[in-house]
């Protein structure tokens, strides 16, 4: 985490599993819970927007989000309480049968003190990890065709 207290992922993983099959499952936001490390709940609000239980460095945060953009093979949102920031994941296809994930996020615990808090704790290493576990939860799901 910088000085601004933003932790920031940017990884990528190849699954062998058709694009459009990852596309589609990513695109729900509810199945975030399935290959998110550290998501223990999602919660519909409705009119795309969700609240989140996330394990985090510093206990149990539940920040709303919105999803603001879903197209073809790429879904993003924007934290809108608790959490500052935003993620991404697109899939782009890679040969006969493969695609590759790329998810980002940018975010920071919302006010001063859960921020310092987040810094001292290692939120940065933290999330990294836990992106790279989700990458290879989600790459185990698709590979062993046990999603719908």
């Amino acid at each position: 985490m910088g000085v601004s207290g933003r932790a920031s992922v940017d990884i990528r993983q190849r699954i062998r599993a058709p694009a459009t099959g990852v596309a589609s499952y990513i695109s729900d936001f509810r199945n975030a819970r399935n290959w998110m490390v550290g998501i223990e709940q999602i919660e519909d609000l409705g009119g795309d927007a969700y609240r989140l239980h996330l394990e985090s460095p510093v206990g149990l945060l539940k920040p709303e989000a919105r999803v603001v953009e879903r197209s073809e093979g790429r879904i993003r949102w924007v934290y809108t309480s608790t959490v500052e920031g935003e993620g991404a994941v697109e899939v782009s296809p890679e040969g006969e049968g493969c695609c590759t994930v790329h998810y980002t996020g940018s975010f920071a615990p919302g006010g001063a003190i859960l921020r310092r808090a987040a810094r001292l704790a290692g939120m940065e290493r933290f999330a990294r990890r836990n992106g790279e576990r989700s990458l290879m939860r989600l790459k185990a799901l698709m590979e062993a065709g046990r999603y719908r």
